[in-house]
């Protein structure tokens, strides 16, 4: 199997997989989704609270904060928590909440957690723990999606841009979404307008961090996880 980067920003980038299968693709997707392990907010302890939501709204916001940590340097050990006291008027953010370790913070900090009109105040302590979405969607880190590589043949004159077809048909990567998604709607329209077919071992990989991770650690942490679970899979074949 091989991968070749399309492209790239700071938060997402765009593979080109072959000699790969649907079954390998939405087993990565999944581990992308549902097996990274991350922190996230689990027990919250509120001692004052006159704003205008009750407390379980309030822990129910704080756990889906999502928090950054460097992956690797955590694990089901890990105790760290946030303190949070505020009094209003004002708005209180998720950068105003103090961790007792510096290196675990909000994703970002302009979350707004609650907002407190004059005589309002809010005290709190939430304590930290590692965990995988799989339990809850809190622990997240990111998210992937696949989708085979398509070409095209039209047989019937189409108001598109034949050259940048023709550009696309020829690249590695083959169709893009926006073409792709062109053609699928003149083909419903006229099933007989253009053939669209698809290699069956090449897919184009999406994969997105929250912010939890950087991007290389989502994607080294989502393959450590996918062998973990095919190791287990193995030892208990044997």
């Amino acid at each position: 199997m091989k991968a070749e980067l399309l492209s790239r920003d700071e938060e997402s980038a765009t593979f080109l997989v072959k000699g790969a299968n649907v079954g390998l693709m939405n087993a990565f997707r999944r581990a992308v989704i549902s097996e990274v392990p991350t922190l996230a907010i689990e027990d919250v302890y509120i001692y004052e609270n006159t704003s205008p939501l009750w407390d379980e709204f309030i822990a129910h916001r704080l756990g889906l904060i999502p928090l950054k940590a460097e992956y690797g340097t955590y694990d089901e050990n890990t105790e760290v928590t946030f303190s949070l006291e505020a009094e209003g008027p004002s708005v209180v953010y998720a950068e105003q909440l103090k961790s007792t370790d510096p290196s675990v913070k909000p994703v970002d900090g302009k979350i707004i957690i609650v907002k407190l009109v004059d005589g309002q105040r809010i005290r709190l302590e939430a304590k930290v723990k590692m965990g995988k979405a799989t339990e809850h969607a809190k622990w997240q880190a990111g998210l992937a999606s696949y989708r085979y590589v398509y070409r095209a043949e039209v047989k019937k004159k189409v108001d598109i841009d034949l050259k940048r077809l023709e550009e696309e048909n020829t690249s590695s990567a083959g169709l893009s979404d926006e073409m792709l998604n062109l053609l699928k709607d003149i083909q419903e329209e006229d099933p007989d307008t253009v053939s669209l077919k698809r290699n069956d071992d090449q897919f184009i990989l999406y994969v997105e961090t929250y912010g939890n991770m950087d991007l290389k650690s989502l994607i080294e942490a989502a393959s450590d996880e996918l062998i973990k679970m095919l190791e287990e899979v193995e030892r208990d074949l044997s």
